[in-house]
């Protein structure tokens, strides 16, 4: 609807006549803002202010002049800075937004007319980086009909005006007036500061920073207690603040903002965690040190006369002598409950904050180094671990002149994180090599870690010089990030270190390791184990024909399979449920390789699986995975424990130095330190990182084994039609058989893809597993996925099995009604992962560019439809490569579909019509080549 002048509603209404003749005025509603905030103003067709009587008006109109004479008359009565009397503010009396809406009389400073809007609307704070890379750019967007705006105003807490109209959003909280002010420049180490006064300034809005995700959690963080040392006065007395902090947040930013709540960054797991704060009383903090000070104030007393403390709110100014014994006496109890700030205003007390220095003395064990080390202070020289039992003890380092050294705690924290003690010697291990370096002055690491450094400067230099090596014959031309992930394998195993291929979906995990493989096969006899779902199988038998035919393979699963005739083969693929299974038998051969495919399968240590793939013999190890980390840090022990079993040592050390301080405390010291340990280990691209070397569209066929059950049923029916078919032909010819021809296809389309249907749900469908673990792996990566289905049986159980996860979907089929909404809800919502929809609804006419993964869930009669259905993703406006899965069921007309797609386009395109409705010409060879075996 066009924007209307005011004049001409006014000429409609017939309104234009002045007080002053006895005639109703020409008035309109004004909509202005200031800093207070959104308000309306009467005045007439001249721009002018007037105070018109609202008994000479009626419905919408007389409403709100009755209302705003009612609110200015109480407000003649207050006093308000803020909201002066003569302006009336929406926020204030939202209640007049609909009456003005319906008035037709509400209008911008330009006199156009302000329209309710009706829209899918969402708010987020979009954070970028800056052009010059140093900050974060913070912006508060709202998403309308799949556009994004950047010009709007709030009315209130849950209406904007944006284009000249009104749209109605959830309700933001009291302090929308703040939200310009979150449109910034943010300092990367300020971000949990910034984003916890968002949180707590706000809700319903949806921050989108990179790749993370938000959770919102119940489980509050409590704040800690800290001594904050401000400064010694002309009179050498102490001013010392006791507060309140929270990991990353400043001393007094918990007050001055009044926070409720705290953001935890966990760039390891790329996750953001809002916690509610549970606030700790500083008074009682308060009475406690005011108790110890009194404590010490007695004792000076009897001394000299009393010395005064002096305490203001949460300030205490303490006298020298009542200082220095609380300092010697009382701080060192308290450093275990408190944190410190401001250690440095104590020299005068013999109290020093200077970091030591890390003497080391090392040589080279198999997987770690060992030897001595010391620390100094100054010119004294402590033994690492006298040094740390001082300080787990006393919270300081007591040195010999009497003063005492308070040392950085994470430094410390780190320290014991590193070294371990073994037979009266320091142990390091060889992982941590980088981060030791760190410590230590870089000659003396020169010197001591030659030979470890070597291989870790050898990631470095991968394809290049003496890293580059040559690329084994495949069938395939790799591209250039291919290359560099076989390198990489290449190079861990010529280092014989474990490493996990992380890549994205679509990136070509599989490729890349074939590859490898191929670099040493069949001159290696050692066969190499890989271990997958049983969901890979058939997917890891076509791509090694395809890839690289010249190695031999053997499949071991099911009953017919026999350890003595896989192991005479370069490469044996079986699954996790084979290997938990034949353990005892595996664990007795001696494989070269062990791969783990889909390595997430080993996440819970305590399961029987991941118990059974430690006990595997082997000279190297691979894991390959889109997802390392799924749910918390225990996973990626499991992993590494698999791929390098010393480089965290024990689960409780694990916990004790990397989970708690990363998943409780939100420690980013550690989490740094961790990501650092890892780096060298796990390769992971993004396919948005690797956009400008792929092609705009990569399809992909996944294939699925039947069940026993699933085969035993379908070739029932199988035979059956091809007998009846036949006979149906001979009596009545092929022109009068194609109804039933169709009936049969489908009936077997069907058992190939969701047997339950017509098994009364006895007979689980092995494509629905598949599919669900593609989904689960996609939105773990954070991709939006469309699914695309033949049969509304499918849509509803893939829903069913999606509720189960927790995964957020749509679905569209045929007798949806609200199809616009469920679009632009998919497009704007970044918590609604999957669009499920059916052929005739999602073959044409929507726009769904939000989502890069499309899996075909069972093949179509016509190409055409199949390639419209991609390209409901793949269509103006995508800025990402999208990704095609065809999931097709091995041994079924689903493979014979398939066929007539790739090698017979000209029969294909005369089966069926483009809307899978009515059978074309249709030949007998066309019919056998389709039900046959």
């Amino acid at each position: 609807m066009a924007a209307k002048s005011v004049f001409e509603i006014f000429k409609k209404e017939k309104q234009s006549v002045s007080i002053s003749s006895g005639k109703v005025a020409s008035i309109v509603f004004r909509l202005a803002f200031d800093d207070a905030g959104a308000y309306i103003e009467v005045q007439n067709d001249k721009g002018k202010s007037v105070e018109a009587d609202y008994q000479q008006y009626s419905g919408p109109t007389r409403t709100i002049l009755k209302s705003i004479q009612a609110i200015q008359q109480r407000s003649d009565y207050i006093v308000d800075w803020e909201n002066p009397s003569d302006k009336t503010y929406l926020h204030e009396h939202e209640f007049l937004i609909e009456p003005l809406l319906q008035s037709k009389l509400w209008v911008t400073q330009d006199g156009t007319v302000i329209e309710a809007l009706e829209a899918a609307n969402s708010l987020k704070l979009s954070l970028t980086p800056s052009a010059d890379g140093k900050s974060l750019a913070s912006e508060v967007l709202l998403w309308m009909n799949n556009e994004v705006h950047t010009q709007f105003q709030f009315i209130n807490e849950d209406h904007i005006f944006v284009n000249g109209g009104v749209v109605e959003t959830a309700p933001i909280g009291s302090n929308f007036r703040t939200l310009p002010y979150f449109n910034t420049l943010v300092a990367p180490g300020d971000l949990t500061k910034f984003l916890s006064i968002f949180f707590s300034f706000t809700r319903n809005i949806e921050l989108v920073y990179e790749d993370y995700n938000v959770v919102f959690s119940k489980e509050a963080i409590p704040t800690s207690p800290v001594l904050l040392f401000d400064k010694l006065d002309i009179d050498e007395a102490l001013h010392m603040r006791v507060s309140q902090v929270l990991p990353g947040i400043d001393a007094g930013l918990l007050s001055d903002y009044e926070l409720s709540a705290y953001t935890a960054i966990n760039e390891l797991e790329q996750l953001i965690e809002v916690k509610p704060i549970e606030q700790e009383s500083n008074d009682m903090a308060i009475q406690a040190i005011e108790k110890m000070l009194q404590k010490h104030t007695a004792k000076q007393g009897k001394k000299k006369g009393g010395a005064e403390i002096l305490l203001e709110d949460n300030l205490f100014i303490i006298p020298r002598e009542i200082a220095a014994e609380f300092i010697y006496t009382d701080l060192p109890n308290l450093l275990s409950s408190y944190k410190i700030l401001g250690a440095e205003k104590l020299k005068a007390y013999k109290i020093t904050t200077v970091r030591p220095k890390l003497n080391l003395k090392l040589s080279h064990g198999i997987d770690f180094l060992e030897g001595d080390a010391n620390l100094s202070f100054g010119n004294e020289q402590f033994s690492l671990f006298d040094a740390l039992q001082q300080y787990n003890k006393n919270k300081y380092i007591l040195l010999s002149d009497g003063t005492h050294a308070i040392v950085n705690e994470s430094y410390m924290q780190k320290l014991q994180r590193l070294f371990t003690k073994k037979k009266n010697k320091v142990n390091v291990s060889f992982f941590d090599l980088p981060l030791v370096e760190e410590l230590i002055d870089e000659k003396v690491a020169a010197d001591s870690f030659k030979k470890s450094r070597e291989v870790f400067e050898g990631f470095n230099t991968l394809g290049k010089g003496k890293g580059k090596t040559k690329l084994p014959k495949v069938n395939a031309t790799l591209r250039p990030y291919q290359e560099q992930g076989y390198h990489w394998l290449q190079y861990l195993h010529s280092v014989k270190l474990g490493g996990c291929l992380a890549d994205d979906m679509g990136l070509g995990k599989t490729l890349q390791t074939i590859t490898l493989l191929a670099s040493i096969y069949p001159k290696e006899s050692t066969p190499t184990l890989i271990v997958m779902p049983k969901s890979l199988l058939f997917n890891w038998e076509k791509e090694l024909k395809k890839f690289a035919p010249q190695l031999t393979s053997y499949t071991y699963y099911a009953n017919n399979r026999v350890l003595e005739e896989a192991m005479e083969h370069n490469i044996i693929l079986t699954t996790y449920a084979m290997v938990r299974n034949d353990i005892e038998k595996l664990k007795e051969e001696t494989f070269y390789y062990a791969i783990l495919d889909e390595s997430q399968n080993i996440k819970n240590m305590a399961a029987q699986t991941s118990k059974a793939v430690m006990l595997l013999q082997c000279k190297h190890r691979l894991a390959l995975s889109g997802t390392p980390i799924e749910n918390n840090l225990g996973e990626l022990y499991s992993l590494f424990r698999f791929l390098n079993p010393s480089m965290f040592g024990s689960i409780d050390n694990f916990n004790q130095y990397y989970l708690t301080p990363i998943q409780k405390n939100n420690d980013k010291d550690i989490t740094a330190d961790l990501r650092k340990k890892i780096y060298p280990f796990i390769l992971r691209r993004l396919k948005k990182d690797v956009l400008k070397e792929l092609p705009d569209k990569i399809e992909q066929t996944l294939y699925v084994e039947m069940s026993d059950a699933q085969k035993k049923l379908y070739e029932q029916r199988r035979q059956y039609y091809q007998e009846a078919i036949q006979q149906q032909i001979a009596m009545k010819g092929i022109q009068n058989t194609q109804f039933f021809v169709f009936q049969a296809l489908s009936e077997l389309r069907q058992l190939a893809s969701t047997p339950e249907g017509l098994s009364n749900g006895t007979i689980p469908s092995p494509k629905i597993e598949l599919l669900i673990e593609q989904v689960l792996d996609a939105v773990a990566n954070k991709h939006k996925v469309l699914v695309f289905v033949n049969f509304l049986n499918a849509l509803e159980l893939i829903g069913e099995k999606l509720e189960e996860q927790g995964v957020e979907y749509v679905s569209m089929s045929g007798s949806t009604k609200n199809r616009q909404q469920l679009v632009e809800r998919f497009q704007a919502d970044s918590s609604c992962k999957v669009f499920l929809l059916t052929l005739k609804t999602g073959g044409t006419g929507l726009n769904l560019t939000a989502a890069d993964m499309v899996f075909i869930f069972d093949p179509w009669w016509n190409k055409a439809a199949e390639n419209q259905a991609i390209d409901r993703s793949h269509r103006f406006g995508q800025d990402k490569t999208v990704l095609t899965y065809k999931l097709i069921t091995q041994g079924t007309i689903e493979e014979k579909i398939l066929l007539l797609q790739e090698q017979k386009a000209e029969i294909f395109n005369s089966i069926i019509s483009s809307d899978s409705a009515s059978l074309k010409a249709i030949s007998e060879d066309d019919i056998q080549f389709m039900l046959g075996v």
